[in-house]
């Protein structure tokens, strides 16, 4: 009974873990970067300013539209108020000095209207609804620039994990190898050929591989949450890469980057478009000395009786009222207020200025600076790359020696030792390459 009951747990582990492999989605670069571009939250974020910017210039815009109010009101005077008057005014023969106390007012009374108001002119107005497309056109630059930042991350990751992954590889073919050299030692040992301690020695790099090789699977787990959140999926999803180191492309046109221009990156046009609405908002403070032109309209009726009844039946009384009217508003003095305003502001427009500048040049730098470290890498990569084909050849002689009992067992070690060395400092060097040229990209303004 006991062993069916294994048996069975064991064919459900079974089942599980294929399910679980078979839900694991596959994606290649170009569809983690779709992904991304869907789900990540800061761009989903960006998007949602540059909504907020386009609604903002319809609420700008209505400023200056006709603004239309309808009121209705009843009012219920349950104590009407008592105003006390010289008796005289209602009755001549009234003493002198003496007062009467009257009532003005109905118990019930009703209203109801309607009045617009139209603006004619204010410069504060059309400055700002300038102002307010102008922060869309931004808002749309900043998505951008988010999108860039995304696709940066994303592929940055998905080639982390792709390098780390292919450490794995490359550690459990050297611990096949170092296996099967250590089973061959412990046969010479038991046969005489061979000491304890050379036994030993090879255990003991077989056991320092497996647990680097669990560190490295720690570091793909790490790898792949880091494109997950770059990708804006859920970090418990399963997820595996379809695509292949050998396929990055590291090659450049000098010429493309000699004719790049870094008026064209996109933080460039962020701190243009910063100026822009800076020196909306010196118009828009300047403006304020002009004065400002609107039109009133107004129409309206209203009724009023000690019964409430009588508000609304054949015995009703309304009476309509209507006006309309020319508003000038004009600014005399305010303290010099504005003056300083504006000084202010121009100082804000030229700290931009001396922004755009400094920025323009870490962009010209940094361009600068991104070829010359995919040159230094690439030059790297080709040496690192020599290097663990010499150190393998090493291996593979010194092996061959080893198995033919005409080399030592400590030459055999430092041989793998030093092949292991060399393919470490070849995926860093691998790596440290592709973010290399991925920097390049950005500097040139083709992530996007």
């Amino acid at each position: 009974m006991k062993r069916s009951v294994k048996r069975v747990s064991a064919l459900l582990l079974m089942l599980l873990t294929a399910v679980s492999v078979s839900a694991q989605e596959s994606f290649s670069l170009e569809e983690a970067i779709q992904y991304a571009l869907q789900n990540n939250e800061n761009l989903k974020i960006a998007m949602v300013n540059t909504s907020d910017a386009e609604a903002q210039v319809g609420e700008t815009r209505a400023d200056g539209l006709p603004q239309i109010n309808a009121n209705f009101g009843y009012t219920n005077n349950t104590q009407i108020p008592v105003n006390i008057v010289p008796a005289n005014v209602f009755d001549p023969n009234a003493p002198e000095g003496a007062t009467a106390a009257i009532r003005f007012g109905v118990q019930h009374q009703g209203q109801f209207g309607v009045n617009a108001s139209q603006m004619i002119w204010d410069g504060s107005f059309f400055i700002g609804l300038k102002a307010a497309k102008t922060l869309r056109e931004k808002v749309v630059v900043d998505e951008l620039k988010v999108r860039e930042d995304v696709i940066e991350q994303v592929t940055k990751a998905y080639y982390l994990v792709l390098v780390n992954q292919v450490r794995t590889n490359l550690i459990e073919a050297n611990i096949a190898t170092l296996d099967s050299t250590l089973r061959e030692t412990r046969a010479l040992y038991e046969n005489g050929f061979a000491e304890k301690i050379d036994v030993s020695r090879i255990q003991v790099q077989l056991n320092n591989l497996k647990a680097e090789r669990s560190g490295v699977d720690q570091a793909i787990l790490a790898s792949k949450n880091l494109l997950k959140f770059a990708m804006g999926m859920p970090v418990e999803t399963p997820i595996t890469l379809s695509e292949e180191l050998d396929n990055f492309d590291f090659e450049y046109s000098a010429s493309e980057v000699d004719a790049f221009s870094v008026g064209d990156r996109l933080e460039l046009q962020q701190v243009e478009f910063l100026k822009r609405l800076a020196e909306l908002d010196i118009k828009n403070t300047y403006s304020q000395y002009i004065p400002k032109v609107s039109f009133t309209a107004a129409w309206g009726r209203n009724t009023g009786n000690d019964q409430f009844g009588n508000l609304w039946n054949e015995n009703r009384q309304w009476f309509t009222n209507s006006n309309i009217g020319l508003n000038i508003s004009i600014p005399v003095f305010d303290g010099l207020r504005k003056k300083y305003t504006v000084e202010r502001k121009k100082y804000q427009l030229e700290t931009l200025n001396y922004q755009q500048s400094l920025l323009s040049n870490s962009l010209r730098q940094q361009l600068i600076n991104s070829k010359m470290a995919l040159d230094v890498n690439l030059e790297r990569l080709a040496v690192q790359e020599d290097n663990l084909e010499l150190a393998q050849e090493v291996v593979e002689v010194t092996r061959a020696k080893y198995t033919a009992g005409v080399g030592s067992n400590l030459e055999l070690i430092d041989a793998e030792q030093s092949y292991k060395v060399a393919e470490v400092n070849y995926l860093t060097a691998l790596y440290d390459a592709i973010v290399a040229k991925i920097d390049l990209d950005k500097a040139l303004g083709k992530l996007n």
